[in-house]
Formats: structure tokens, sequence, C-alpha cells
């Protein structure tokens, strides 16, 4: 059974929220050891899940004039010792340049795409403003004893506001820029709230991307570029068919294969509609832009709507209307 007569933690990288000493079950603590409590630290005595005397940075002495509350508990004869308790070292300082993201896609409603992923990662700092509070109820209630599990848990945190922002602000990406700076307050200002249960002080998060997975990305410039083209721009969109194939493909990542296979059906949703407006222009544009094609390119234009016809994206009458035009002027 070791005996400590020095109770020290040193964070020599300043990155360690909370650590607990002894770290075995075996150690005990004496009355007359040392208690050194580095700056930025706070020390708290602990005995049977009740958090109890706090100690400010210094050295100090232990006796029962200054453990009243661990006294009391343990209830300590006079020149008794050694007794069993824990101390917990928490930092003061602001940890800072924390890193948080989406682990998986989330996926939302579009008004305008219907469904779609996204991913979204950024940055945050807090520091521990009330240390009872923060031991209470995440190293208590939680058990969160490590500084990764206590990051994860805040990750996961900032993720639920983000979901909770996009979910209310957001009704398409389309319009994601415009409401960039609302989202990023409104998690804010939700992290920073619920963060102060826990007696932590968010001093800032930072949203810096949300975006689509590259997939569905791909297929919205796609999709999107159709319009400032003209009709032989069309055979783009057969190749959304071509990238739903690939997304099926069960050899896929786990996780992803449904991200990717939402926002591939988004892109050819869109193209689609795309389509039906073209469609619907008068025929004599159509009419004029074949005039002006050479033997090449009104071959070309018959490979092209054959293609669109076999990929179901024209009907048989469509196919033959614009079949037709081509071989009046060859």
């Amino acid at each position: 059974m070791a005996i400590l007569d020095v109770i020290e933690f040193e964070d020599h990288n300043g990155d360690i929220m909370v650590t607990k000493i002894p770290h075995d079950k075996e150690s005990e603590i004496r009355l007359g050891s040392q208690l050194i409590v580095h700056q930025s630290q706070v020390a708290i005595f602990s005995r049977d899940g009740q958090f109890l005397d706090k100690f400010g940075p210094g050295r100090h002495t232990l006796k029962t004039a200054n453990i009243p509350l661990l006294d009391a508990l343990i209830k300590l004869p006079f020149g008794e010792s050694p007794f069993k308790a824990s101390v917990y070292f928490v930092g003061k300082q602001t940890f800072s340049n924390l890193g948080w993201g989406t682990q998986t896609p989330i996926v939302l409603r579009d008004s305008e795409l219907r469904m779609v992923s996204l991913r979204a990662h950024g940055m945050f700092s807090l520091r521990i403003v009330d240390e009872m509070l923060f031991l209470n109820n995440l190293i208590g209630t939680r058990g969160l004893q490590t500084t990764f599990a206590l990051e994860g848990f805040f990750r996961s945190m900032i993720v639920s506001r983000l979901v909770d922002a996009l979910g209310n602000t957001l009704d398409t990406i389309l319009n994601l820029a415009r409401h960039y700076r609302e989202i990023a307050e409104t998690v804010r200002a939700a992290t920073r709230e619920e963060m102060a249960n826990y007696g932590i002080e968010l001093v800032d998060l930072v949203i810096e991307a949300i975006t689509p997975p590259p997939e569905v990305q791909d297929m919205i410039n796609k999709a999107g570029g159709i319009a400032a083209q003209d009709l032989r721009s069309y055979s783009e969109i057969a190749k959304a068919d071509a990238l739903v194939a690939a997304a099926n493909n069960p050899g896929g990542a786990a996780g992803e294969g449904v991200g990717t296979g939402v926002g591939i059906a988004m892109g050819l949703g869109v193209a689609k509609e795309m389509m039906g407006t073209f469609q619907q222009s008068p025929a004599p544009d159509v009419t004029v832009a074949a005039q002006k094609m050479t033997p090449d390119e009104a071959l070309e234009k018959l490979r092209k709507i054959k293609i669109m016809l076999d990929e179901g994206l024209i009907t048989q009458e469509q196919y033959e209307i614009e079949r037709q035009e081509v071989l009046d002027i060859l």
C-alpha cells in the first residue's frame, strides 16, 4: 500500500481538463501530506462519490482544519492516518483549437432538392468556470473521467445543436450562403447555454464549412450548369444514371452509400426538372438550332437524343419529333 506524501499533477502541455490522483485504488493519503496546486488549477477532494474540500493554487499541508468536509465524512480519530480519498485536479485555463465535425452525413429535407446530406466541421474553445458543477454533472453523473471522453461529449453536443439549427433555419442548401451566419450564431448560442449547465463557458465556436459530400456537390454542379447551356448539353443528364449505379455498388464504404445515393438521386431530380423546362421551349427555337447544324453535328444530335431515350429521360414521342427535325435538314 503506497502512502502519498506529496499530491501534485503537472500538466506540461496544458491540455488536460481533469485528472484524478491517486490513479489506483490502493494508494492512501495521510494528514501532513503536501498538496501542490499549480497555476490554472483547482484541486478538489472526493470521497464515496462526493466532491468536498477545494484548494486553489499554492502548497497546502493537509490537516483537519483545512479539510473539514472530508474530515467530517471520514470521522478520522485523532492521530489516525492514513485514509482513502481522491483528489481531482481541474484545469482552469482556456482550452482552445478543439476540433469538431460530423462523423456521418446529416440527412435533411430540402424544399428544392427533396433530400440532401451534409457534412460540417469547425473549431471551438472553452474553459471550466464552475469546477464543482463541472465535477458533479459530468464527472460524477455521466462518469466522463478523461479529457478524450469530455471532448467527445462536447463534439456531440455541438453537432446536435447544428442539426437543430439546420432543420429550423435552412429550407434548401441553395440558400445556405444566405443563412450561414444565422446558423453559426444559433449553434453558438444554443451550445453556450447547454454548456453552462455543466459549469463550462463556451469561449468561441466556429463553423468552418457546411458541405454536401463530394459526389453530391458534383451532381449539383452538373445539374445547375444545364440551365446555362443549349440542347446539346442534354447528354450530361445521362451521366446521372451511371453515377446512381456506382453509388449502389455494394463494395462502397459503410455509411457513405446512403448519403451518396440520396445526393445523386437529388441531382438527377434537378436535372430532370431542368430538362422539362427545356422541353417546354417553343419548337421553332429547336428548329433554328437544327438548321445551323453541319452533317456531323446532326449525327451527334441523333446519337445524343437516342441516349436520352434509352435512359428514359424523354418519351418515344419526343424522341421522334427531335429525330425528324434533324432528318429534315439532311
